[in-house]
């Protein structure tokens, strides 16, 4: 029988045996009880297809049953539950004892062969200190070892991260630790060559203990307890490299105090943190500082300093991934002067910069290693990462995978699927991102496959960031037409049900929303979503005073817009575009393209798009201290909305009006259009033209000497502009509350506004910081209200 052979001789053989044998000897006497007869050995012997001698020889202990025969034994005597567990056991130790080779002495003087497998670490290492710092204290044993079990880590990451460095460079670090010893195997869990298999590693492992190849065990289960027991007490450091499963690591787990077994695959182990309560190590790329400290390392820090620039940009090229960063060191390590920058230019212009991170050795091949962790995928999540290949921002959510895929809900369980394998990374909850060598491969993939794919993908997206800017948009302005009535949510959208979640989405989405402009703009039949997005983005961009990013989305759909000839979507990128470069104060550039945008609307016959046209000519007219010229435009708006009779077109141009009265010093007709104003706004809900001509009116009344009338208006202009989120005349609100509280001599309550407004402006980077400083550096009483502002509107 398989695993069946006499005792050899020794004090421990015998001593198992015996144990063995007075136990199935009273198994046999309580089977007997049971029955109430004899039991019958020549049936018995039968029933388990084995000779009667060998069924003496099981019951007196001079031969081991097989595994087999043994549980076959067992349940033959009505043995089971904990006592089966128990016999089988010890069966697996007498059969741990008669493997042991024979030169090898037994007892407590036990002298074993100390196992040295650990390979070379590599000679460049940097930063990880603080996963250092947790394997130093895995090892929290006491001396006599009374913790009560072996301690287990896994380090896990994406491809190239730099697993194996570490794992090697702390086991080396700390082998003086393991006196008895330390093991490694590389599992082979990912690549091109068959995985190996617990029962191979057993082997090996039992090998290098001291157990000849004749006694491994052909069963896994039976070698992991030999395994085990040749490790109790002693100390042993086992390194599993490249585990692909939980599975293929239990069998290889110490369970003594003492020993430590440190895993690292590029997959989500959660069966060792749950069941062997392993410590769970995740790596993320290397921090800036360590990633230029690694080519310093690597290349020379006197070569570096030659091209400082150059090797920064070479750091982000590389992600900052170890394995990245040193393929790029080895290529330019031995080239002339000027290779880091040689380099960089070649990655710049690369159809294909993956190919830049290619040697022949697949295990350091970027885009072979990529492939050893995406091969595993299942079809689904497969298709997901390629499909993120679509999106060019730095992260995205849940309902954009839905959106991306085409799905009515977040694929939370592909997600999952991507982190296990770390291929994506969950950074905060329901935020994915991919680094950039990972988002060039998928892009590969993408390219290489079906050509619709990436056009359906990519088009899926841009609809479902449209649809979703559209609605967040609606809650910052519910008061303003939407064609078709208002935006409906679906499930595939995030939540956003008022101005705060609409406001909060636009900041957490703003990268992506630039960076989906500027590919909806080079991509023919896709322009479209450019200006339709940009649009959608109009308002917050506006409010949140995020005035160069304003510009660049609008300049990017201006630019689509003439790519696709379309000229009405390209007088309106135009004109808000002119309105940004006038918050930028290019005001030549702002007047050129409003003239431009002016013509356009006229040749088109768009009455609307000129009224629109001609209030941003008042504004930045207003903005460099020109009412006279503003004023006619004003004027001309207010006319065309009279023809219409359009309440909220009307408001508008009584504001327009009103505001370059007051500049022109005409207080008293400026109040008078700026009440007609307010009522209109009011009735229609308009907060936000309601805190515009709010400031409006306390200037207007300021400068009648009627200071607390002023600060009643700023105090409620102030309250909408804090509920809109507008920043930018939030601190204007401020600012001239300062000037109306420093008229009635409340020196300290207007030094507290101003510095609340110059706050707000130099978060801002806003030019318009230097009067408020200006004012703070001198006494209050100097000054008088502040001109009007030129830039409280669009």
């Amino acid at each position: 029988m398989v695993n069946e052979v006499p005792w050899p001789p020794g004090q421990d053989a015998e001593a198992l045996a015996q144990r063995l044998a007075v136990e199935l000897t009273r198994a046999v006497v309580r089977a007997e009880k049971r029955s109430g007869r004899t039991l019958d050995r020549r049936e018995l012997a039968r029933r388990l297809s084995v000779s009667t001698s060998s069924l003496y020889a099981y019951l007196n202990g001079t031969t081991l049953p097989g595994t087999g025969v043994f549980d076959a034994l067992l349940a033959a005597l009505g043995v089971f539950g904990p006592e089966a567990g128990r016999l089988a056991t010890l069966r697996d130790e007498a059969d741990a004892a008669r493997r042991l080779r024979p030169t090898v002495p037994r007892g407590p003087a036990a002298i074993f062969p100390t196992p040295r497998q650990l390979p070379l670490s590599h000679p460049v290492f940097v930063g990880r200190d603080a996963e250092l710092a947790r394997l130093d204290a895995l090892q929290g044993t006491s001396e006599d070892g009374t913790t009560g079990r072996a301690a287990v880590a896994v380090v896990e990451g994406t491809a190239g991260v730099g697993k194996t460095a570490l794992a090697l460079h702390w086991a080396h670090q700390a082998r003086a630790r393991f006196p008895d010893g330390q093991l490694y195997v590389d599992l082979r869990g990912f690549g091109d060559e068959a995985v190996m298999d617990a029962g191979e590693a057993l082997h090996g492992f039992l090998q290098a203990l001291g157990v000849t190849p004749a006694a491994v065990p052909a069963d896994t289960a039976v070698a992991s307890g030999l395994l085990r027991t040749l490790l109790a007490g002693r100390r042993v450091l086992l390194v599993l490299d490249n585990a692909r499963s939980t599975d293929q690591v239990r069998p290889l787990l110490p369970t003594d105090p003492g020993s430590v077994a440190v895993v690292t695959s590029r997959n989500r182990l959660d069966g060792l943190v749950v069941r062997e309560g392993a410590l769970r190590i995740a790596l993320d790329v290397l921090p800036r500082y360590a990633a230029r400290t690694l080519l310093e390392r690597q290349m020379g820090a006197e070569r570096l300093a030659q091209e400082p620039r150059e090797a920064d940009e070479l750091v982000h090229l590389c992600a900052r991934l170890p394995l990245a960063l040193s393929v790029a060191a080895a290529r330019t390590a031995t080239a002339p002067a000027g290779s880091v920058g040689a380099l960089v230019r070649e990655l710049r212009r690369a159809h294909a910069p993956l190919d830049l991170f290619g040697v022949q050795d697949a295990d350091v091949d970027l885009r072979s290693v990529f492939h050893g962790s995406y091969a595993l995928l299942p079809a689904p999540a497969a298709r997901l990462f390629r499909l993120l290949g679509c999106h060019p921002g730095p992260d995205i959510d849940g309902t954009s995978c839905a959106g991306l895929v085409g799905a009515p809900d977040p694929p939370t369980a592909l997600l999952d699927t991507l982190t296990a394998a770390h291929l994506v990374r969950q950074h905060t909850p329901g935020r994915y991102a991919l680094h950039d060598l990972l988002r060039l491969y998928a892009a590969e993939l993408l390219d290489g496959g079906p050509p619709q794919e990436r056009r359906e993908g990519t088009e899926r997206l841009l609809r479902h960031y449209v649809d979703t800017a559209r609605l967040a948009d609606h809650h910052l302005e519910p008061w303003r037409p939407a064609p078709g009535g208002p935006p409906k949510p679906t499930a595939a959208q995030p939540a956003i049900g008022d101005r705060a979640t609409a406001t909060g989405w636009f900041e957490t989405e703003l990268s992506s929303l630039q960076a989906l402009v500027a590919q909806a703009a080079v991509t023919p039949g896709l322009e479209p979503y450019a200006w339709r997005l940009a649009d959608a983005c109009a308002v917050h961009l506006r409010r949140s005073g995020h005035r160069t990013q304003r510009a660049a989305v609008h300049a990017l759909a201006r630019d689509a817009a003439d790519r696709a000839a379309d000229r009405a979507a390209h007088a309106t990128a135009t004109r808000r575009l002119a309105d940004a470069l006038s918050r930028l104060h290019r005001t030549r550039e702002a007047l050129g393209l409003l003239h431009e945008a002016l013509r356009t609307c006229r040749d088109l016959g768009d009455e609307e798009g000129v009224r629109e046209v001609r209030l941003s000519l008042v504004r930045v007219h207003g903005s460099c201290g020109d009412p006279r010229r503003a004023l006619p435009h004003a004027r001309l708006a207010l006319a065309m909305a009279e023809r219409t009779g359009d309440p909220l077109a009307l408001a508008d141009g009584r504001t327009a009006v009103s505001q370059q009265w007051e500049r022109l010093g005409e207080h008293t007709v400026a109040l008078d259009h700026a009440r007609r104003a307010l009522d209109l706004y009011t009735r229609l809900g308009h907060l936000d033209g309601q805190a515009g001509i709010l400031i409006g009116m306390g200037r207007s009344e300021q400068a009648l000497g009627r200071p607390a009338a002023a600060i009643g208006h700023y105090q409620v202009s102030l309250s909408l502009d804090r509920a809109l989120g507008d920043r930018y005349r939030e601190a204007h609100a401020l600012a001239h509350l300062g000037d109306a509280h420093a008229a009635l001599g409340r020196d300290e309550d207007a030094g507290a506004l101003w510095e609340e407004a110059l706050a707000l402006f130099e978060d801002l980077h806003h030019p318009d910081a230097e009067p408020v400083r200006a004012r703070l550096r001198t006494r209050a009483e100097d000054y008088a209200a502040e001109p009007a502002s030129s830039q409280l509107s669009p």
